[in-house]
């Protein structure tokens, strides 16, 4: 698994390992790093049976909610690339989806889809990801070095988990960075649903314990 994805190996190792530290807390509900392993292995199941393959592009809406960063890390462990959108309608990124997940509980978890069937062998542990974001002007921010950086250098704060408040949409670089730097920390990920219009520039930032 030397050319795997370090991001990759090493997110599923926090997740697994995580046991019953708090990963995300949302609404009245929390989900520890074990409840958040098992949700994206449930996860990665659904997408594998409905066929997303390697190469391919997903779309993910929904918005800030523990499964909306689960659906992106179970596609890339598909193979596939990401696309963050807002919702449906923001389409204008002159980009065609494979796929269209939700991550929003009062909309079915496949939205669109082309039904295609990859081969089980065709499946093996990506070596990259790439995770596509749109910005103003219809253009698009690719980020992928980013998550293997992360991975190689963010290590568990030595006074034990912090309680990190995300108030940038997950849609947004920023927002989605904050929350994989968080998970790779074993932090807790407090999720604020309605993010301002104007994203700023510390987006996110570790709040006090409790």
């Amino acid at each position: 698994m030397g050319d795997a994805s370090l991001f990759l190996t090493r997110i599923l190792d926090v997740l697994c390992e995580g046991g019953d530290k708090i990963a995300f807390a949302h609404r009245s509900r929390s989900m520890s790093y074990r409840e958040t392993f098992d949700t994206l292995r449930r996860l990665h199941a659904t997408l594998k049976n409905e066929g997303i393959a390697p190469g391919e592009t997903v779309a993910i809406i929904g918005g800030n909610m523990p499964e909306t960063i689960l659906l992106q890390i179970a596609a890339q462990l598909r193979g596939a690339r990401v696309l963050h959108r807002d919702d449906l309608s923001c389409s204008g990124d002159g980009v065609e989806a494979d796929h269209v997940l939700s991550s929003a509980p009062d909309c079915p978890l496949l939205v669109a889809g082309r039904g295609t069937k990859a081969a089980e062998d065709d499946i093996v542990m990506p070596r990259s990801v790439e995770t596509l974001f749109p910005a103003d002007g219809g253009k698009l921010v690719s980020c992928g070095e980013e998550y293997e950086e992360m991975a190689r250098t963010v290590e568990p704060h030595p006074d034990g988990p912090q309680r990190v408040l995300l108030i940038a949409p997950m849609s947004h670089p920023i927002g989605n960075r904050i929350t994989v730097k968080a998970l790779l920390a074993g932090d807790t990920v407090v999720l604020h649903e309605r993010a301002p219009e104007t994203v700023p520039s510390a987006a996110g930032s570790p709040s006090p314990q409790g």
